[in-house]
């Protein structure tokens, strides 16, 4: 996957994640995709799934595996991250 590809892949989760965050943290998820500020979203956003507990399907969490790993982020978080199901 190229840049490209990760940063649409990355910009996609914020949308998937929309209706599962505080307005608070959708507005900063938004303004740092929209500045490509990628490792800053990611921290945040699985800082705020994991807080909140936040049910993640399977395929959510490894969607953001997958960027995790292409942005070479650890994914060790991702554990953190309540289970939908």
């Amino acid at each position: 996957m190229d840049e490209a590809e990760l940063a649409q892949k990355t910009f996609n989760l914020v949308n998937t994640f929309a209706d599962r965050v505080s307005e608070r943290d959708l507005e900063g998820l938004r303004s740092m995709a929209g500045g490509g500020e990628w490792d800053e979203l990611l921290d945040l956003l699985v800082a705020a799934l994991s807080q909140t507990r936040v049910p993640v399907t399977d395929w959510e969490r490894n969607e953001l595996r997958d960027v995790l790993v292409g942005w070479g982020m650890p994914t060790d978080p991702l554990g953190d991250l309540g289970t939908s199901g």
